[in-house]
């Protein structure tokens, strides 16, 4: 149990379902106390069979790199019927894992909540954080439906919107996303800070590099099994930011007029996703998409009809994402 699955004890504890207990259990006893205190769990332990004994769902919130040996660890020790679920960033290997470690009675359906801001610690959880975002919902080959529809219930719980995706689809996608600006921010550091210069030149270092650095300090063997999980699509998107970033040190290089094109388009595509900004025309024809496909099959007709008015709503935002050019 991390900030996520903190806040999403809080969540559920705040929709007052009839029958919900939520037990905790960590290896961090510090966290364990700190998820008492805000009210996030019912009880916690260190001994992590015990947490799970009786569960009807488990929620692992925890690093890539630690959960094959907490999926063979609880294996055993899970009901017939149980639903396993995750909140990482990387999903086909722990697909994988789940199908070889997890016994047939117990279905695996990872997840992926995907807010904006996530709490730095447990005392920091915010129930809130999942409110209007989207949840991704990946499940494994042997999930029964039952079991895809009590995540998306607790997906929904948590207010946020249920996103389908295949395993490998969501990895390839959260290589740019996530594991990308990991790289970028340890290389940027490299950069700076193995210059001759770094000892006079730190002096100099604000809000602007601490913001863009943030995530060179994401616990460095995480990190690496990170960008293991994808190596061939990380490498891609790698290789596309190296032409981007050459591209632009031409333009300052050159001091072409260009290079405030550039700006602008970035400064106008940041925007348009931190307005939500993104979608379609209402006015086009509408496509069935994969996601919908997957949501029909999985889980029938009804709930994917509400998945999609959840992808459907608040599609226009009145935020402005254009940019003014100054004259």
């Amino acid at each position: 149990m991390g900030p996520i699955g903190a806040s999403i004890g809080l969540a559920l504890k705040r929709a007052q379902l009839r029958d919900l207990e939520v037990v905790g259990t960590s290896g961090n006893g510090k966290a364990l106390s700190a998820a008492s205190k805000i009210g996030a769990v019912d009880s916690t332990t260190g001994n992590l069979r015990s947490a799970i004994t009786n569960a009807g769902l488990v929620v692992l919130d925890t690093h890539v790199s630690e959960t094959l040996e907490i999926l063979e660890a609880i294996g055993p020790v899970l009901d017939d019927g149980c639903i396993v679920t995750d909140t990482s960033a990387t999903k086909a290997p722990l697909v994988a894992w789940a199908e070889e470690n997890l016994p047939r009675g117990v279905s695996f359906v990872g997840g992926r909540p995907m807010p904006k801001t996530v709490p730095d610690s447990v005392e920091q959880a915010d129930p809130s954080i999942f409110k209007d975002t989207e949840y991704c919902v990946i499940p494994s080959k042997t999930a029964d439906q039952a079991s895809v529809r009590t995540v998306v219930g607790m997906v929904e719980r948590l207010e946020a919107k249920p996103l389908f995706l295949d395993a490998h689809e969501h990895d390839s996608y959260a290589a740019a996303m996530t594991y990308l600006p990991v790289v970028v921010s340890s290389a940027f550091v490299t950069a700076t800070a193995g210059s001759d210069s770094w000892r006079e030149m730190h002096r100099l270092a604000t809000s602007e590099f601490r913001h863009i650095s943030q995530l060179a300090s994401s616990d460095p063997q995480d990190s690496r099994d990170a960008a293991m999980a994808n190596p061939e699509t990380l490498v891609h998107w790698l290789d596309q930011l190296i032409t981007v970033l050459y591209d632009y040190r031409n333009r300052v290089k050159d001091g072409r007029d260009e290079l405030l094109d550039s700006f602008i388009n970035a400064w106008e595509a940041h925007a348009k996703w931190e307005t939500g900004a993104m979608d379609e025309d209402e006015d086009r024809v509408r496509i069935p998409t994969a996601g919908d496909t997957m949501a029909t099959f999985l889980v029938g007709g009804r709930l994917a009809e509400r998945y999609r008015e959840y992808t459907q709503r608040d599609k226009k935002k009145k935020a402005s994402w254009k940019y003014l050019r100054k004259t």
